[in-house]
């Protein structure tokens, strides 16, 4: 009987050390493609194989503002607002707020800015909102990407509107 204890402690001990490892274990998730039979009354049967192996990778990526132009600098009272024209390019809402990040640090004394992919979206941009026609209110809709406001409030305009505005560094 005592031998049998002793296994048994051995065992459950041997067990519990194993458990306990310290080394990180390797975890894997493997997914398969089902496909079976489909069999309605009156109909022959169907089967549904697929023909090869698909693997479909989503990732989500956006693109650094590389390089910038800026277009009219004006000079106030509180400090410089720049209208600036960054390359077209594949820009997430975290690629702008990088930029204008940067664009900020660069430049201490920055007021305000205007952000835009396309020249004539600035040119646009300077004539009153009541005098625009459609095809400048179109180009700001697509190429006016983000605004600098007082220094410290970026608000996200034409196709990243729906990210609304926040106040920098809160």
């Amino acid at each position: 009987m005592k031998s049998r204890t002793l296994i048994f402690v051995l065992v459950v001990f041997a067990v519990l050390v194993a458990a306990c490892n310290s080394e990180e274990a390797a975890l894997s998730t493997t997914s398969s493609l089902v496909t079976g039979t489909t069999e309605t009354p009156g109909q022959d049967t169907t089967t549904t194989t697929p023909e090869d192996d698909v693997t479909t990778t989503t990732v989500l990526r956006g693109q650094t503002v590389a390089s910038y132009e800026i277009s009219v600098r004006i000079s106030t009272d509180n400090g410089e607002i720049f209208y600036v024209v960054i390359p077209t390019g594949a820009y997430t809402d975290v690629d702008l707020e990088n930029f204008v990040g940067d664009l900020l640090e660069a430049n201490p004394d920055l007021w305000g800015a205007e952000v835009f992919a396309n020249e004539a979206a600035v040119q646009a941009f300077v004539i009153p909102e009541d005098q625009r026609t459609e095809e400048q209110q179109d180009l700001l809709d697509d190429y006016h990407f983000v605004s600098l406001i007082g220094g410290d409030t970026m608000k996200f305009q034409g196709p990243f509107a729906e990210f609304g505005e926040f106040v920098i560094g809160s």
